[in-house]
């Protein structure tokens, strides 16, 4: 039996290193190479209707804008079914 993953946005440790570095949305999505209002949706929670989880660009852009960071401290895998 296949399992379906999600990529899942650890937003909380997102937005402690946005902070660290005084950047607002707009500041942390230009460092990332994404629009603000991607970064907007993928920080909604799941449920919301405007929700829109991590693509590869948001992912590559995170890990770029925090290169101390490993794709782990960033982002977590989540299990949507079995």
């Amino acid at each position: 039996m296949n399992k379906l993953v999600k990529i899942k946005l650890r937003v909380d440790v997102l937005e402690k290193l946005q902070s660290e570095k005084g950047w607002n949305d707009t500041e942390l999505a230009k460092h990332m190479g994404i629009s603000r209002s991607r970064l907007w949706r993928a920080k909604l929670p799941e449920n919301h209707s405007e929700y829109c989880s991590p693509g590869e660009s948001l992912i590559i852009g995170a890990l770029s804008a925090f290169p101390d960071k490993k794709f782990d401290d960033l982002f977590f895998l989540k299990n949507v079914c079995s």
